[in-house]
């Protein structure tokens, strides 16, 4: 069966979150003295990417194991990190490009985890909340990936069934496993060349939306076959 729509996820699939979060904890990191911390400031750095979410929250946990732990430093440190949310964010080059190609063919749409308020205005920062035309926010819908619910819900919006879409998302369990889950063929977007450590292999992997954009483009022309609901490529 044809894909007929492609779901994007947004955070580092479509945009750079690391990035930003990266920069946003070495602003945070230099309003604190270095002999307060018994970490070099660019091992809190890594050890905060490392967290399983980069939150405040996350940072919090690596600075006390950095040995800082004063509620006034911490308070300094917040303000500069909570001063700008969206700090140096901005989508990967090939992001807009791919969408707009995709868009003349297929849907389109966008599945994200997080409040409403946030990652609505982080789109508005981005120039992409008119790009998509199904948005789909776990805060909004009352439930989150990996929950197969968020995927049936934005296949209720586009009226397709889930074999005939996709889903591209760089979280194993959250996008790749949640979306296979619901029946949808997914995709796991690796732009950072990470270790695979989700639930059974990755069936298709891209290093770049434009792979994505030519994976489509050859099962169009019949190229290659189109995927089967699992997300592993068919034999013809």
């Amino acid at each position: 069966m044809a894909i007929r729509l492609v779901l994007f996820d947004l955070d580092d699939t479509l945009c750079d979150h690391s990035a930003s979060f990266r920069l946003r904890v070495q602003r945070a990191l230099r309003t604190i003295p270095a002999d307060r911390l018994t970490l070099p400031p660019q091992a809190v750095v890594e050890a905060a990417l490392a967290q399983p979410s980069h939150t405040w929250e996350g940072l919090e946990h690596v600075l006390a194991r950095a040995g800082v732990t004063d509620a006034v430093l911490l308070e300094r440190a917040f303000t500069v990190y909570a001063s700008d949310r969206f700090y140096g964010l901005e989508l990967f080059p090939d992001s807009l490009p791919v969408v707009r190609a995709l868009q003349g063919r297929l849907l389109t749409g966008l599945v994200t985890n997080g409040p409403s308020d946030i990652q609505r205005a982080k789109l508005e920062r981005l120039g992409i909340e008119r790009l998509f035309p199904i948005v789909v926010i776990s805060e909004e819908v009352g439930v989150a990936k990996p929950d197969p619910a968020i995927f049936a819900h934005a296949l209720a919006l586009a009226g397709v069934r889930p074999e005939e879409a996709l889903y591209v998302g760089d979280h194993p369990l959250n996008d790749v496993v949640g979306a296979r889950r619901a029946g949808l063929v997914s995709v796991w977007c690796n732009r950072f060349g990470r270790e695979w450590n989700g639930e059974g292999a990755p069936p298709l992997v891209v290093c770049s939306l434009w792979e994505l954009y030519r994976m489509v483009e050859r099962w169009a022309s019949g190229d290659a076959s189109e995927p089967r609901p699992d997300g592993i490529l068919g034999l013809g």
